[in-house]
């Protein structure tokens, strides 16, 4: 709980000074400076989006927040669809602004492929700098409906509290629907928020 607190102090706070102009941006012509890069690897720290609601959800409890990528239909030979990457894009955007809350990847059946959603979604992400030890897959689903049904399970199991929904703006309203009625049958409480991708 300490450490907790004190990882979302600390997150806020970098976020409050940066934002309020206490740390100031190099000139674009300077050079740069031993030890002064804002680059951890994995972790993209973009000030002004660390103090958008969703930012601000996931900070607030990192091992208890959840970002869900809700997979889509893959071409017949492994092809990723466009959707599929605009959801990856932001996905890895909010895993690399937030490493310390997992991401979840859902999809199941690949047609005749012998690889799930998931699986292929895994590999988007390794592509887009994630660590493999910050995703869990749910492989099984094979619809919307699925998706929030296998991963709110996944999500209770955890103890979380709650997750941002990645998908596509058509898609959003029946997804948010989808996971808030399963949560409600598993009788379990989490706070979902969404996460548009186009």
């Amino acid at each position: 709980m300490r450490v907790r607190k004190l990882v979302s102090s600390l997150a806020i706070g970098t976020a409050v000074a940066t934002s309020a102009g206490m740390v100031a941006a190099p000139p674009a012509d300077a050079a740069p400076v031993a030890g002064s890069s804002m680059d951890f690897g994995s972790v993209e720290l973009n000030p002004g989006e660390l103090l958008t609601p969703n930012s601000i959800f996931l900070w607030q409890s990192p091992p208890t927040r959840y970002i869900v990528v809700l997979g889509a239909k893959m071409g017949t030979f492994g092809q990723t669809p466009g959707i599929l990457n605009q959801r990856l894009d932001v996905a890895s955007r909010l895993a690399k602004q937030h490493p310390f809350n997992r991401v979840v990847v859902s999809g199941g059946d690949t047609w005749w492929l012998p690889v799930s959603e998931a699986q292929f979604m895994n590999l988007g992400l390794i592509r887009r700098g994630i660590p493999v030890w910050q995703m869990l897959n749910e492989g099984r689903s094979t619809s919307t409906v699925q998706n929030a049904t296998y991963t709110v399970g996944m999500l209770k199991a955890l103890g979380a509290s709650g997750a941002i929904i990645v998908t596509n703006g058509f898609h959003m309203g029946r997804a948010m629907k989808n996971f808030r009625d399963a949560a409600k049958k598993q009788h379990v409480r989490l706070d979902f928020r969404p996460a548009y991708a186009g």
